[in-house]
C-alpha cells in the first residue's frame, strides 16, 4: 500500500507536465478560418491566410519573419501567438515560409534584402487580392530584421494603414548590427580594448570591402583584399583574437554572394521612413544586446518631432530581445513568458488605427 501511494505521488509531476504540455499545444494553434496559400515572388512561397468566424470585410495585417533561414516557416510559434492575438481583435492575418526555411531551399548566403522586400510585397499583393479583405485597413508587423524593409515596402504599396515594428532599428544595418557585434564579442568575454581596437575596426573594413566590390567588382583582387586579408591571418593567429576571426580570409569572390552580403550591410530604411505617413509603433527591449534601443529610441523622439511623423513607441525595461519575462533570451517562451500586456498592447494599438 506505501509502495502504490509513493508511486502515485512520484507520477504527479509528470502528469501535471503533461496537462501543462497539453494547455500550450492547444492555445499556440492557429485559430479561425484557415487557408494555406501560396504566391508567387522570383520563388514560390507557401503561407497562411488566417481569417476570423465573423463576416468580412475584414482589416487584415501582414505578419513578417524575422532573421535566419531554417527557422522562419510560416507555422513557428511566433507566428502562432501574434495571429491569433490579433484574430481575437477582427484582423485577418497573413503569415509565409521566409525564402531559405521550409521547402524554400535557398543558400542564407546568397539572397538579399530586396529578395526579402520583393517577398513581403508579393505576400501584400496576394492580400490585396482578397475580396473579404478591407483593403484600406491592411498593417504591416515586422520583427527585428524584416523591421528595417516595413518602411520601403509601405512605400511601394501606398496604401499600408500602420506599421508596427517589434525590437526593429530605423538606422542602417551596419549602425545597428555593429551594436550586436560589440555586445555579443562584450559576452564572449573580449575587454573593451579588444573590441574597440580589433574586432569592431576589422568588422566594419570587411563589411565595407563586400560593398566595394559589389558596387566594382574589379576592386575584388586589389590591394584592399591583400590588406584586409593580412589582418585577418594575424587575428586569427592570436590567441584571443583567433576566437573571434576563426576565418584567416577573405571568401574569393563570387557576384551573388557579394551582392548579398554588400547589400544587407549597406541598407538603409531612413529615405523611405521619411517617404510614408502611416503610422508607426516601435516595441523595443531595454536590455537589447540586437538593437541599441537607446540610441534607437532618442533618435525617433528627435525625428517624430522633427518630420512630423506618427511614431509611437513603448519599451520594457529589463527585456531581452525576444521580450520575454525576466531577462530570458530565445527558448521554450514563445506565448507564455510575454512582457505583461505585451499582445493586448500590440493589438489594441493596431484596432486604434483602424477605427480611426
Amino acid at each position: 500500500m506505501k509502495r502504490s501511494k509513493v508511486l502515485k505521488w512520484s507520477l504527479l509531476p509528470l502528469v501535471v507536465l503533461l496537462i501543462l504540455a497539453g494547455a500550450y499545444y492547444f492555445s499556440s494553434r492557429f485559430k479561425g478560418k484557415k487557408e494555406n496559400i501560396a504566391f508567387r515572388s522570383d520563388i514560390n512561397i507557401e503561407g497562411l491566410l488566417l481569417r476570423p468566424d465573423s463576416p468580412g470585410p475584414h482589416p487584415a495585417l501582414l505578419l513578417v519573419h524575422g532573421a535566419g533561414d531554417s527557422h522562419q516557416a510560416y507555422d513557428k510559434l511566433y507566428f502562432r501567438f501574434h495571429a491569433n492575438a490579433f484574430l481575437e481583435k477582427g484582423f485577418a492575418v497573413l503569415v509565409y515560409t521566409k525564402r531559405g526555411s521550409g521547402s524554400n531551399d535557398i543558400d542564407y548566403n546568397n539572397f538579399t534584402y530586396e529578395q526579402l522586400l520583393n517577398d513581403a510585397f508579393a505576400a501584400l499583393k496576394f492580400l490585396r487580392s482578397q475580396k473579404d479583405i478591407d483593403q484600406d485597413n491592411i498593417g504591416v508587423m515586422g520583427l527585428s530584421e524584416s523591421g528595417w524593409f516595413t518602411p520601403e515596402l509601405a512605400y511601394l504599396d501606398g496604401n499600408i494603414k500602420f506599421i508596427i515594428n517589434r525590437v526593429s532599428s530605423p538606422f542602417n544595418v551596419r549602425k545597428t548590427i555593429i551594436h550586436e557585434v560589440r555586445m555579443d564579442a562584450l559576452n564572449e568575454g573580449f575587454t573593451e580594448d579588444e573590441v574597440s581596437k580589433h574586432i569592431l575596426p576589422l568588422t566594419e573594413r570587411i563589411w565595407q570591402f563586400y560593398i566595394d566590390v559589389h558596387n566594382d567588382p574589379s576592386l575584388a583582387n586589389g590591394p584592399e583584399r591583400t590588406a584586409i586579408n593580412d589582418l585577418m591571418k594575424a587575428a586569427n593567429a592570436d590567441d584571443r583574437l583567433g576566437k573571434w576571426f576563426i576565418y584567416d580570409q577573405l571568401s574569393a569572390y563570387d557576384s551573388v554572394r557579394y551582392a548579398s552580403r554588400a547589400q544587407r550591410y549597406a541598407y538603409d530604411p531612413l529615405p523611405f521612413l521619411k517617404k510614408i505617413d502611416a503610422p508607426l509603433f516601435y516595441v523595443m527591449a531595454g536590455d537589447d544586446i540586437n538593437i541599441p534601443t537607446a540610441d534607437v529610441v532618442e533618435f525617433l523622439k528627435e525625428y517624430r518631432t522633427l518630420e512630423s511623423k506618427e511614431i509611437d513607441i513603448k519599451v520594457y525595461k529589463g527585456a531581452s530581445h525576444y521580450l520575454y519575462k525576466y531577462g530570458l533570451e530565445d527558448g521554450p517562451f514563445e506565448g507564455w513568458l510575454y512582457q505583461d500586456g505585451y499582445l493586448e498592447l500590440l493589438t489594441s494599438w493596431a484596432q486604434d488605427q483602424v477605427m480611426r
